[in-house]
């Protein structure tokens, strides 16, 4: 008795072309890709930063010197 994935397996090799392996591969069944192929998903992606929030604090830093140097030249 063949279980469903060998079931599965041997429809596709019957079945299916290169195209639809094409289709399989690249582009994803739900919407929240908007057409892009998965390929490109995963190129557009945020990553996670096993450092943290890098860009959030370089941001306050270097806005925290600027406003440094603004109240340096105006009360001067």
């Amino acid at each position: 008795m063949a279980t469903d994935i060998e079931r599965l397996v041997s429809f596709e090799e019957a079945y299916y072309d290169q195209y639809d392996y094409y289709n399989l591969l690249e582009y994803s069944g739900h919407a929240g890709g908007k057409g892009r192929s998965k390929r490109e998903i995963e190129l557009n992606t945020n990553r996670h930063c096993p450092a943290g929030h890098e860009r959030k604090i370089a941001e306050k830093y270097h806005n925290s010197q600027m406003k440094r140097r603004r109240t340096k030249s105006s009360s001067s």
